[in-house]
């Protein structure tokens, strides 16, 4: 497609239907960016006691504590789902390096066994030349 193609298409099908719709007021007040607020360390603290107990957030108990630590319920239930989400990332990695050491042990002792495996085929492999000698002194 030529770029005289690509502009044609972008004129038929424009992402604003039309310029008013560029600056929709209802919109970017929705979207008016606070500054961000960091927790105090009482209001980190009790949010981390709360989790503890339950790590699921039911609509009353958001408001509950939401009112308990002068926050909006919306920040209550964006903590509790960004711990969550670290809380399942730190699960994760707990479980691999459980993994990992079951896996690097596994993995040793299938090295000691193929290496106790090749010892004996060799021995074997004396006994059956021994036996062969001994037959041999017998014909």
């Amino acid at each position: 497609r030529s770029m005289m193609g690509m502009e044609e298409g972008s004129k038929r099908r424009p992402f604003f239907s039309s310029p008013d719709e560029l600056y929709d007021e209802e919109y970017y007040e929705e979207q008016s960016p606070e500054k961000k607020r960091r927790l105090t360390s009482e209001q980190v603290h009790l949010l981390e006691k709360s989790f503890e107990e339950e790590n699921k957030l039911e609509p009353e108990r958001k408001t509950q504590l939401a009112k308990k630590l002068g926050l909006q319920p919306r920040q209550v239930a964006v903590w509790f789902q960004n711990r969550r989400a670290r809380w399942k990332t730190k699960q994760l990695e707990r479980d691999y390096d459980v993994l990992k050491s079951s896996y690097d042990s596994l993995l040793s002792t299938y090295d000691s066994i193929m290496k106790e495996n090749e010892k004996l085929k060799s021995e074997v492999l004396i006994y059956m030349c021994s036996i062969k000698r001994i037959e041999s002194l017998y014909d």
